[in-house]
């Protein structure tokens, strides 16, 4: 749940109005947003400055999806108490949800004026330098708030992850491993650890990582995805087949799955089935590619460059597959 320390409560804030702040954060961190979201709105109907509430009011909004909400609701906390990191933090992440990261950036530069030891702010900060192709960037900005938290888990696997993308797998997974040290059963570090393996070509011990990944999660598309690319290129093809019909079951839109499925499906002579899953990748691209390119020129019209090189990358990324 949203920390309470990091932006003060209005001075005249009563007992009732905290009671019902407090409240909303028990019922939060239980996982029942619909009532945390009704306390903190009872919270603002007796203490309409409370700024405090308005954070957890849209973090509440956050967690039930309504983002565009999550962000008025921390613009309001805000305007109230310019210093409250807790909401520019807030913000940052919905922005990020919502894929505005050049947004995201501004958002976690103004945390960091406030605090420039704001560990989450730097984190976040790196996720959507990430997100806008800054590799090198988010792995500064991962380091820097690993300096101020040196167990900081989500810092580490999106160092990891920035590395990947760099292509420095034996860095990358060092960065997991650190991780799974800490703890052992962090689902994203044991998933990244073996979508680096399997791009080093290391497919058996990929698959050892994937096995405990799905321990934790077993109807995780994306996990059973990459044990079927290990086992397909393996050769155990009917094995693969397997996994990756139970991950498009889950998620039809896994391009890359059908791909797989297809050669999978050629190799042991099951011509039928190749061809279908083919057309189901092709058809899944074409629709990417023209997306993609549309939503390029949108922000490349609009100034966001950053944005519009992103989006073309992608593009790219499904045109050489």
């Amino acid at each position: 749940m949203v920390p309470k320390s990091e932006c003060q409560p209005a001075a005249q804030t009563n007992t009732s109005t905290r009671d019902n702040y407090r409240k909303g954060l028990d019922l939060g961190r239980a996982g029942r947003h619909e009532e945390a979201l009704a306390a903190f709105s009872e919270s603002l109907t007796v203490d309409p400055l409370f700024a405090l509430a308005y954070v957890g009011k849209g973090f509440a909004l956050g967690k039930l999806g309504r983002y565009e909400e999550e962000i008025e609701s921390c613009e309001r906390a805000i305007e109230i108490d310019p210093s409250c990191i807790d909401a520019w933090n807030t913000k940052a992440f919905a922005l990020g949800v919502l894929g505005r990261f050049e947004e995201k950036v501004v958002c976690c530069e103004q945390a960091l004026h406030i605090d420039p030891k704001n560990a989450l702010a730097w984190n976040n900060k790196g996720v959507a330098l990430g997100m806008l192709g800054h590799f090198n960037e988010e792995i500064r900005c991962c380091d820097r708030a690993l300096s101020l938290r040196p167990r900081y888990l989500s810092a580490m696997v999106n160092k990891g992850y920035a590395l990947g993308r760099s292509k420095r797998y034996e860095e990358e997974i060092a960065c997991y491993d650190r991780a799974l040290k800490i703890y052992p059963y962090y689902f994203s570090a044991l998933f990244y650890r073996a979508v680096a393996l399997n791009h080093m070509k290391r497919f058996i011990e990929a698959l050892g990582m994937l096995d405990q990944a799905l321990e934790i999660d077993p109807d995780h598309p994306k996990a059973l995805y990459q044990k079927g690319l290990s086992l397909s290129a393996l050769g155990r093809h009917v094995e693969a087949i397997q996994y990756l019909e139970r991950a498009l079951a889950l998620d039809s839109t896994i391009a890359d799955a059908w791909v797989v499925l297809s050669n999978s499906c050629f190799m042991l002579g099951i011509l039928d089935e190749s061809a279908r899953a083919f057309d189901k990748a092709y058809y899944i691209d074409v629709h990417e590619v023209r997306s993609g390119f549309i939503k390029g020129m949108s922000l490349l019209k609009t100034g966001k460059f950053d944005d519009a090189i992103r989006s073309f990358s992608e593009v790219l990324g499904i045109l050489l597959r």
